[in-house]
C-alpha cells in the first residue's frame, strides 16, 4: 500500500529496469550476434565481469578488451559499437516527470544504482540526470553494490540529502532483494514492475 504523501521525506529511484531499460551493446545486434550472445552469456551472466564491472573492480576499457580476447572482434569497432550503444540508450521521460513533480512537492530525490564507470562518463551529463537528481550515488564509485553491507550504499544516499532515518523515506526499484533490504532499514518500497502499473500507482502520491 502507498503510504500518505504526508509521510514521505524522499523518494530514491533506480536506474537500470526503471528510469531505464534499454542494453548495452545493443548496437552489435544486427552484424554481430554471436558476439552479441557471447557477451550476454560471460559478461552479464554468471555475474563475475557484471559485479567486478559494477564495484569499480574493472572499468568499461577491461571489459571490452575481455570480449575481443573471446571473441576476436576489432577493439576500436567495438568500443565504437559500444559507446553508441550506451548513448543512444533513452531514459524513460514519465519518470524523470514524476521525479520533477515530487521535487515541486518539497519531497527530496536521489537516484541509488549498481552501475559503472561509463554511467558517470556518459549517461549522466549527456541525458542530464543531475539536473533531476541532486543526489546520485553509483555502486561504481563506492566499490558497493545496493546488496552490499546490508545496503550502505542506501546510507551513503540518505546522508547525502541530509536525512538520518529512512522513516519516510520510499525506494523506487524492480529489484525485489533491494526492497527488502531497505525496508528492513525503516523505509517503504515500490517495486517497479512496469509503465501502466507504476502511473496508475503514482497517481496517489503525486495527486
Amino acid at each position: 500500500m502507498t503510504p500518505p504523501i504526508s509521510t514521505i521525506t524522499a523518494v530514491f529511484f533506480d536506474f537500470d529496469g526503471v528510469l531505464c531499460t534499454d542494453r548495452f551493446y545493443s548496437t552489435l545486434e544486427q552484424e554481430y550476434p554471436l558476439e552479441l550472445d557471447w557477451i550476454g552469456n560471460h559478461i552479464f551472466s554468471g555475474e563475475k565481469y557484471c559485479d567486478e564491472w559494477m564495484r569499480g573492480e574493472l572499468n568499461w576499457h577491461d571489459i571490452n578488451k575481455i570480449i575481443c580476447d573471446a571473441t576476436a572482434m576489432p577493439p576500436g569497432l567495438l568500443d565504437e559499437l559500444f559507446l553508441t550503444s550506451v548513448r543512444r540508450m533513452t531514459v524513460n521521460p514519465i519518470l524523470i516527470q514524476y521525479a520533477e513533480a515530487l521535487k515541486q512537492k518539497g519531497i527530496k530525490i536521489a537516484l541509488a544504482t549498481s552501475n559503472m564507470d561509463i554511467f558517470n562518463e556518459i549517461t549522466v551529463p549527456e541525458k542530464h540526470l543531475d539536473n533531476t537528481f541532486p543526489v546520485i550515488v553509483n555502486s561504481y564509485d563506492y566499490k558497493l553494490m545496493k546488496h552490499d553491507e546490508n545496503g550502505r550504499l542506501f546510507d551513503i544516499a540518505l546522508r547525502r540529502l541530509g536525512l538520518h532515518s529512512y522513516e519516510g523515506v520510499l525506494l523506487i526499484d524492480d529489484t525485489l532483494t533491494y526492497g527488502n533490504i531497505f525496508k528492513e532499514k525503516g523505509g517503504e518500497f515500490y517495486h517497479y514492475t512496469g509503465q501502466t502499473a507504476f502511473e496508475e500507482w503514482a497517481k496517489i502520491l503525486i495527486s
